[in-house]
């Protein structure tokens, strides 16, 4: 049983939590933001297959956006998020404050992007009491594959034998019904032109360290934990890819978000005075800190 002080302290947390994701609600009426929803995903949502850079089928998840009026979109997405942000902190037992004050999750919201789907689809991955609901969450985690994707190898080679290709069949029948509706040439056409993106100040940290952090890709092999090996696959992409963007450091945190992480998080502004807004080309720092401390605790192992 739960200690009571224990259970009083948690609830401070999670008011604390809700009242950092009502902060952003509120300014959502108030601030400009919402930048990269108005730009890429709510044009996508509305029809536009190639405005979003993200597989085509992520439509049939962002689709109520189209259905709203468009001064309400980034509001009820930075609520939406937050509030599943929050959940799934509570799901995986850590400090929700921790992970509402971190950097990347400001900028996630701020930017209006939706990365808490992915999150979302992880953690069914990950808890799911069935092969079907984890099946579920494979196929909503690749809305944005190049984020997810070592992840769910990793998941899916620690799923157990006799269910392991159980996991495929959500993936493979969102697959097949997306050749029907958007053309067997979808595929081809969204990676053409996903790799035209231009490089932007967001994603430079992983533009500048993923050539070093390409041989870290064997590292989640040495965990046998499922939740240990999430954390380190995803920190891991975050440096070995050069497609993760700052504000996607989130989706790791929501998995694990100790205190200091917070600080990390904001370390690359020590920069600053020298770098000006190019200083963010450090926020690898993140990162990096996260698989140092994994890679500690296999010494105490």
């Amino acid at each position: 049983m739960e200690h009571p002080s224990s259970s009083t302290q948690n609830a401070r947390w999670q008011v604390a939590a809700f009242g950092v994701g009502l902060g952003f609600i509120i300014a959502s009426f108030i601030l400009p933001g919402g930048g990269d929803l108005y730009e890429y995903y709510l044009p996508f949502a509305q029809g536009c297959n190639t405005c979003g850079y993200v597989p085509y089928f992520a439509r049939w998840v962002l689709f109520p956006l189209a259905g709203m009026p468009e001064s309400w979109s980034w509001t009820v997405l930075v609520a939406v998020s937050a509030g599943l942000f929050m959940w799934v902190a509570r799901q995986n037992d850590i400090n929700p404050l921790w992970l509402m004050m971190s950097m990347p999750m400001m900028s996630q919201l701020w930017g209006g992007q939706i990365d808490v789907f992915v999150v979302v689809g992880l953690l069914l991955v990950l808890r799911g009491k069935t092969p079907l609901v984890r099946s579920m969450g494979m196929a909503l985690a690749l809305i944005k594959p190049q984020l997810s994707f070592l992840a769910l190898f990793f998941l899916f080679l620690s799923e157990e034998k006799q269910s392991r290709w159980q996991l495929l069949v959500m993936p493979a029948l969102v697959l097949g019904l997306s050749l029907v509706v958007f053309g067997n040439q979808w595929i081809t056409e969204w990676l053409s032109h996903a790799l035209t993106l231009p490089p932007h100040l967001r994603r430079q940290a992983s533009i500048d360290i993923w050539r070093f952090g390409i041989w870290l890709l064997p590292l989640p092999f040495l965990y046998r934990d499922r939740l240990q090996r999430l954390v380190v696959s995803l920190a891991v992409t975050a440096i070995a890819t050069p497609f993760f963007s700052v504000y996607s450091y989130v989706i790791f945190l929501a998995f694990f978000a100790p205190f200091w992480s917070v600080i990390l998080s904001y370390l690359w502004l020590a920069g600053w005075p020298i770098l000006g807004e190019s200083a963010i080309r450090l926020a690898w720092i993140l990162p990096v800190g996260i698989l140092a401390y994994f890679v500690y605790s296999l010494r105490k192992q």
